[in-house]
């Protein structure tokens, strides 16, 4: 763990992650030319920590290459991220929403430690908010299990290291592009997220050969036929018959696939703030004033059907209710806003 802790790649250090790659990529050429053994275990510690297939590859070859040469291999070269799963364990939100992740490891017994992550699922595939390294794994595991049943509803339960692996994938690669594109006005990540993120990458492969394949999002049968049910159920009843109505679900629905990359039914109240407030919902950028006037009531009737769709009750069931009303009040305000500017 000493030599992993020890080895930051260059993108641990702050330069944009294009340029880190290119960095680390002349770093581990020049490694090869030279004939040193702290040359070799530079390049055994790249070969673990890259977080380029092309990489890890290319200080793989390079570091055979000097023990071809007749260069010692490091103590610890044969067992460097070659560490056993101990278990992941995942506490989450009935709204799925919020997911703290703790995924642990070992050296068949010795040297145990353990990822801590707390993931924000309402942005992308997920933003990482905490990322912690820790190296006693059963205050963690306790600390998770705290969680569970409390007033935010979190249930704490063992989680399959394939699916564990595809929340931290998906996280780092939101997480990245958030912090790479500066347009994105999305609160930052955590300071240790660059020095942490070759260590997570490399834990997360570590705990299975492939990723659970993400959940597709609905097709577009799936989609019309959502919206026939809604149409039809008693959630949708007080809203008029009429075409605007048909129009403003059409884009409400279309908004979520499409803008927001989330699956229309599977929402939660940060999600529905964050998607609600994007400038294609804007008053100016709806299709005509009956649709903009009848958007709210729809919006909030969709949000209490997914509710019931869910089976969702309790806290669950009211926090939707909750953000319904204010999804109505919010598209409201903002066409009084339109059609009376100040």
């Amino acid at each position: 763990m000493t030599q992993l802790l020890a080895h930051q790649s260059a993108e641990g250090f702050g330069p944009p992650l294009a340029d880190a790659v290119q960095d680390d990529a002349r770093v581990i050429h020049e490694l090869g030319r030279r004939r040193t053994p702290t040359a070799l275990a530079a390049l055994r510690a790249f070969q673990a920590m890259c977080t380029i297939d092309t990489q890890r590859e290319l200080a793989r070859m390079n570091a055979d290459r000097l023990v071809e040469h007749g260069l010692p291999e490091p103590p610890w070269g044969s067992r460097l991220g070659r560490v056993r799963v101990d278990g992941c364990w995942w506490a989450h939100d009935q709204l799925d929403e919020t997911a703290i992740l703790l995924c642990a490891f070992s050296y068949d017994g010795a040297d145990e430690h353990a990822i801590l992550a707390l993931i924000d699922r309402t942005v992308g595939g997920g933003l990482i908010r905490e990322l912690t390294l820790g190296t006693e794994v059963d205050p963690l595991l306790q600390a998770l299990h705290r969680a569970d049943g409390g007033v935010d509803g979190f249930v704490s339960e063992q989680l399959d290291p394939a699916y564990a692996r595809r929340l931290l994938e998906d996280a780092v690669a939101t997480s990245d592009e958030v912090t790479e594109y500066r347009e994105y006005e999305v609160k930052p990540v955590p300071a240790a997220y660059r020095k942490m993120r070759a260590l997570t990458l490399a834990r997360a492969r570590a705990l299975s050969e492939v990723a659970t394949a993400p959940e597709p999002l609905p097709s577009t049968v799936e989609i019309e036929l959502m919206k026939q049910t809604f149409l039809a159920s008693g959630s949708a009843a007080g809203l008029p018959r009429a075409d605007a109505t048909s129009r403003a679900v059409d884009l409400l629905v279309t908004h979520f696939v499409e803008q927001a990359a989330c699956h229309p039914v599977q929402l939660g109240p940060r999600r529905i703030q964050a998607v609600l407030g994007l400038p294609i919902l804007a008053p100016d950028a709806i299709g005509g004033p009956e649709v903009a006037r009848i958007l709210p009531d729809v919006a909030g009737a969709w949000i209490s059907w997914t509710a019931a769709e869910r089976g969702l009750t309790g806290n669950a069931a009211e926090q939707l209710e909750r953000a319904a009303a204010e999804a109505q009040e919010r598209l409201r305000s903002a066409g009084i806003e339109r059609e009376n500017p100040t």
